[in-house]
């Protein structure tokens, strides 16, 4: 018999455990402390999230962090400060969540576990001021690669999981917050995102051609190329013979059997109202600047306005775009808004347009042409447009053999231009670029072998990281890197063509971005019936691809910092120092004791500067029939030779100005003797 006090129902259950639950006890205590293994799970999650904004702000206060990251090294009693500070804050993330527990009336461990979930990006801070240090990875780019990937990667998990966390948040006061910017992005998405847009494009256009007409003034731009290309506009615009560089092909010679720009005589009404080169320079500026709008028009039909501008500031930010921009002046980088250009008009419905697009597209340069193959295909299995996408890339591909294999060898004497770049690749007996494709599709071991290269690894990494790599997730992603897989991964031996700094990462730049738009369009769409979830999704992707952006556009861009940047073979020089004003003043100095048409030879850094003339060759070719030779003393290794010739023959020198020297043919050879030592 039970006691007094003690009584039992039917099946034997105590009566005073269901007075306990009636009246909450246990639910209670069930909404204020968490099963053992979620416990530790949730307190991990807070200390690690007091531990990583503990490191990241000692990173920010310290003076010593290049030293500690690169060599280790810091005095012992701020290591101990350092770690003291981590465990610190972790510990009182911990006990802040615990006293939460305590305090909080209802829902408490579920509120808990959903707020420490929302701030799990927290967790990535620690490393954000190693991330935004430029001095760190001067040096190891392979580092700050690999560095970048997985701090990119665990950032958008990081994301994922703090906006699920916020999704299932039933807080008014989110709520209330959501829909008021909902509601202002809806009123302004008519104007906002356009302007924004035009805004970058504008800041791109007017930052790159100061600093490349500076870097123009400064004597650092060459011969090859831009000499070469600011000669052929010359020529071109006083119809001085077809394709005509003598910079690169001597008195009588053409540029057209290295490349078919015939894009030169669209950009020739232009250069006629100011033919010098930094008319070529603010023209290249403007062209791939304001290639953000055609991709920003092609977007917007597919992700939406905001996330379309917010594609076209990413491009902006884009370090590969910097590199092909700061070298010089090149067509294939005008290429990418033309590709965009008639991708949006096929989208869009206007053929006319596009046709007109397409012709200034093939224009551009012959590989442009096989870039716009892919582009049309593109269209074709990815696009709305697919007949009109199938016959772009038809015309594209007839174009491009015709011009390549059939038109341009006959003004090289059969050759193909630049098949060096991928010797390795051609087999014996082979011959030209279908010896390339024998190899690549027959020898997929050697082919794999010439691929798996430190340097393509980190130019891969310099190229996806900032799209997260989400580019690279699905089909369409790797059918669109064709053309920068052929054109640049599969070069042998030829540094230029994997490395950011050249303008051929256009072969990429004008893909990858297609491609991260397909790809987010693929996010958007629901991924079963009745399941949606897209538009989470997608700005998830786009704040994570902003987040690895940065990083990168920091490390290796020209906008955020100038420390690192490169154009062509070397890091870019930014700015006119008065030394730098000096020298081109002493050079233009003699360049004005030359007559405007008088053929010239000029050393390398000088042939841009006298290049507006039918005939102005680079010395290190040869001093052909110039009248005046120009050089800068000492004169360089593969210079020395034709100035000694010079000099010896029937050249007297003029005058000099600084470091510069002018020789004329016939004039008194009386001060000859003293630049002969000098040389």
């Amino acid at each position: 018999m039970p006691g007094p006090g003690f009584d039992t129902t039917d099946d034997g259950v105590d009566l005073l455990a269901q007075k306990e639950v009636s009246l909450g006890v246990r639910p209670a205590l069930r909404e204020r402390f968490l099963p053992l293994e979620s416990a530790v799970k949730l307190a991990a999650l807070l200390f690690c999230e007091g531990a990583s904004v503990g490191l990241c702000l000692w990173s920010l206060g310290s003076d010593g962090l290049a030293r500690y990251a690169l060599e280790n090294e810091l005095p012992i009693e701020a290591r101990r400060a350092l770690i003291q500070l981590m465990v610190a804050l972790g510990v009182v993330a911990v006990l802040g969540g615990l006293a939460f527990l305590l305090r909080a009336r209802r829902d408490a461990a579920a509120r808990l576990t959903r707020g420490a979930l929302e701030l799990s990006p927290l967790l990535v801070s620690g490393f954000l001021p190693l991330g935004f240090q430029w001095q760190l990875w001067a040096s190891r780019e392979t580092t700050f690669g690999v560095f970048t990937c997985v701090l990119g990667l665990g950032f958008f998990v990081c994301l994922k999981v703090s906006a699920e966390a916020l999704r299932s948040d039933p807080s008014e006061a989110l709520e209330s917050v959501r829909r008021a910017l909902s509601r202002l992005a809806a009123r302004t998405e008519g104007w906002v995102p356009p302007l924004v847009v035009a805004l970058a494009a504008t800041f791109y256009t007017l930052y790159f051609s100061y600093h490349t007409i500076q870097y123009h003034r400064s004597v650092l731009t060459m011969s090859y190329d831009l000499g070469l290309e600011n000669n052929l506009l010359w020529n071109t615009v006083h119809f001085g013979g077809f394709m005509k560089s003598s910079p690169l092909s001597g008195p009588h010679g053409t540029h057209f059997g290295f490349h078919a720009t015939l894009f030169a005589y669209v950009i020739g009404i232009f250069y006629y109202f100011y033919q010098q080169p930094e008319m070529l320079l603010a023209f290249q500026a403007a062209l791939i600047g304001f290639a953000a709008v055609p991709l920003y028009l092609f977007a917007r039909s597919h992700i939406g306005r905001w996330a379309a501008s917010l594609c076209a500031v990413l491009y902006v930010l884009y370090p590969p775009v910097h590199g092909s921009n700061l070298y010089d002046f090149h067509y294939l980088p005008l290429g990418v808004f033309f590709l965009w250009l008639t991708l949006w008009l096929i989208d869009a419905g206007r053929y006319k347009w596009a046709a007109l697009a397409v012709i200034l597209t093939l224009s551009v340069r012959e590989d442009v042409a096989a870039d716009l193959v892919v582009m049309g295909a593109f269209a074709m299995f990815a696009g709305r447009r697919p007949r009109a996408g199938m016959v772009v890339a038809g015309v594209a591909a007839v174009y491009f053999l015709v011009m390549k294999m059939m038109i341009m060898p006959r003004f090289l004497d059969g050759a193909q231009s630049f098949i060096h770049q991928w010797k390795d690749l051609v087999p014996a007996g082979g011959h030209g670029y279908g010896g390339v494709l024998m190899t690549v599709l027959g020898n997929p071991v050697y082919t794999l072998t010439s691929l798996l290269e430190t340097d393509k690894f980190l130019y891969l990494v310099q190229i996806g990281a900032p799209f997260c790599f989400l580019v690279w997730r699905r089909p369409i992603g790797f059918f669109v890197s064709l053309p920068g897989f052929f054109f640049t991964l599969l070069s042998t031996k030829y540094p230029p063509l994997v490395q950011i700094s050249f303008q051929y990462t256009a072969h990429w730049t004008a893909f990858l971005f297609v491609g991260f738009i397909a790809t987010l369009r693929w996010l958007r769409a629901p991924k079963f019936p009745g399941v949606d979830g897209g538009f989470r999704r997608q700005r998830i992707w786009l704040a994570a691809a902003c987040f690895t952006t940065l990083l990168t556009s920091y490390q290796y861009g020209a906008i955020l910092q100038t420390n690192t940047a490169r154009g062509g073979f070397g890091k870019y020089k930014f700015g006119m120092s008065d030394s730098d004003r000096q020298r081109y003043a002493d050079l233009l100095r003699l360049v004005g004791k030359v007559p405007p048409l008088a053929k010239i030879s000029a050393a390398e850094f000088v042939v841009p500067h006298v290049s507006s003339r039918p005939d102005a060759y680079t010395l290190r070719n040869g001093i052909y029939d110039a009248e005046y030779v120009l050089w800068e003393s000492p004169a360089r290794d593969d210079e020395r030779h034709f100035v000694h010739e010079a000099l010896k023959g029937p050249f007297g020198v003029v005058a000099s100005s600084g470091p510069f020297v002018l020789a004329k043919r016939g004039y008194d050879k009386s001060e000859n003797q003293l630049w002969l030592k000098t040389r």
